[in-house]
This record gives C-alpha cells, structure tokens and sequence, in this order.
C-alpha cells in the first residue's frame, strides 16, 4: 500500500569526524527535509564545526560523554520530527544520491527496511572487513531464513513507526546487524538496493576482532531470543547434538596427537554424524520458525482488514 509522508529526516551519528561532517551535511541537505547530527562526545572540533550549518533544517546535538554509536542513533531518533528516517555515516563513506530511491520503495510500500548494500566498488573496503562481512551476512541470512547480501552496512532507512520494533539491546557496529535480523524475524520485507562505497574520510574506528565477536554473540542473541516456542523446542536438541559432537571429536584429536593412535577408532564417526545432525535439525527449526512467524504476519493483516471494514 503506498503511502505519503510529511517528511525525511537523517541521522547521522559522528565521533571525531571533523574533517568529514561538513561534507556529509552539505551533501545530504538537498535530498532530505532535517538533518540531526549527534556529536557523540567528540575530542576534536566536528561538533564546532557542525553547528555552522545549523539552520532551520540542519539540528545539532551533543553527546557530554561517548556514549557508542547506538547511543548517538537513539538520540538522533529521539528528536526526529520525519516519518521516514535514513541513517548514515558521517565519514562520506555512503552517497547521498541513493536517498530518492530508498525513499521511493518505501513510499511505495515496498519494503519496511531498506538497506544501502555495499555491492559495487567494494575496493575501498579493507579485504579483512569483505572477508567478515560477507561471513556475517551469510550467517544474518541464514538464521534469519532470507537472503541478506550487507547486513552491516549503515546507510539504511525506514518507517520511524517500525523502529521501536528494531531498536536492539547493542554497544556498537553489531547493532546494524541484530537490526537487520530481527526485522527478518519479524517478518519485515527488507529490500537491499546496491551502492558505491567510497573511500572514509578521516581514521576507521573499526575494531575487527573486537566488533567482530559483538557481531557473532549478536546474532546468536537474536537467534534465540527471536525465535519461536516452537522454534526453540527444535532448536534446543540440535546444539546438544553438535556440543556432543565437538566433544567426541576434541577426544579424538587427543587420542591422535597424545598416544599417535586412536583407541576409539568410532569416536570421529561418532562425532561428523552428530554434528551434521545438529546442523540438520537447527536448519529444520529455523523453517519451522520462518513460517511460523509468516504465518502470523499473514493473521495480522488479516485482522487489521477485518477491522477497517467493520
């Protein structure tokens, strides 16, 4: 169903972003209604220079203490005044050409979320960062039973009515990533629209080992948290299987490196078959999750049409 709105609004969170915020707000400001940049506790001068182009469309706000990105986009949020809201770094990272189309999908009710995927030109991202997160993305995809090609990137934008039902318990660059998987969860269309990626402006503040196990205890948090009760009673015996699994395994490797022969000669047999099946039954509770929670998006339409015609 298509649907009007007022207004666009950007959040742009920054952290030490001096050499980049003007740039990022200059470039946006013609294809958005309200610009909030969050100065999250910065030690140099970009919330100085931020609050230069502060008019009656560009609002700056500042963070006393750092307080993480996520506290910055909830702050942002939080004194938007847009129905649909955009987020995106303040780094020059993300074109802010691509607004119009995001804007359109969802207008046209399209989607619920859609996502600035970082698909072309992807040499200005360091091969360690594509390595993880092409893994990441893999991994969001399939707990989340769709296919989801960037599920970290930050160029992303959507109904503000739906963000109360994506804001996740995060601490950093994971919260892009739960966001993502909890609106598949949900049920949400999400539709990935293919951009450029450039080149940061300024320091990275990625952190890959630290920001990467965020990532994977994130995921494993939304996996479990977001499934069903159903869900749950499938997904419970499959981690059994793959732990006895890895624990039949670990012996055997033991066995073969402490006394150069296996006493046990059934123990690595033992343990492929208990993980595959563990691996086997996880993927069965995640259909039987994915349709479950289909299903229930298909009865609250069908109630929500019920209620308009009465």
């Amino acid at each position: 169903m298509e649907r009007d709105f007022a207004s666009i609004s950007l959040i742009v969170p920054a952290y030490n972003e001096q050499e980049a915020i003007l740039p990022v707000i200059d470039e946006y400001y013609p294809y958005v209604d309200e610009i909030i940049v969050v100065d999250d506790g910065s030690s140099d001068e970009t919330y100085v220079r931020a609050c230069t182009r502060v008019d009656a469309k560009v609002k700056v706000y500042q963070h006393a203490k750092n307080q993480g990105k996520v506290g910055a986009l909830r702050t942002g949020v939080s004194h938007a005044s847009g129905d649909i809201i955009v987020f995106t770094d303040a780094d020059c990272t993300y074109p802010a050409c691509y607004v119009p189309e995001m804007v359109r999908i969802l207008k046209e009710g399209k989607a619920d979320l859609v996502l600035g995927a970082r698909l072309e030109d992807r040499k200005n991202i360091p091969l360690f960062n594509r390595i993880g997160n092409t893994i990441f993305s893999s991994l969001a995809g399939y707990i989340s039973g769709k296919i989801i090609q960037d599920a970290q990137t930050g160029y992303r934008a959507m109904f503000k009515d739906r963000i109360p039902m994506l804001d996740v318990t995060a601490k950093s660059l994971e919260f892009e990533t739960k966001m993502t998987v909890r609106a598949a969860k949900l049920g949400y269309t999400i539709i990935e629209i293919p951009i450029v990626y450039r080149e940061r402006v300024g320091v990275s503040k990625l952190h890959p080992i630290r920001d990467g196990t965020r990532m994977l205890r994130g995921l494993v948090s939304i996996a479990w948290n977001e499934t069903s009760p159903l869900g749950k009673m499938i997904l419970a015996p499959s981690i059994s299987f793959v732990i006895i699994g890895l624990l039949f395994g670990l012996y055997s490797l033991y066995e073969r490196f402490s006394v150069y022969h296996l006493n046990h000669e059934y123990f690595p047999m033992i343990a492929i078959f208990s993980v595959l099946l563990g691996i086997q039954i996880f993927s069965i509770g995640l259909v039987v999750d994915y349709l479950t929670k289909k299903l229930d998006r298909i009865e609250e339409r069908i109630f929500s049409l019920n209620e308009k015609k009465n």
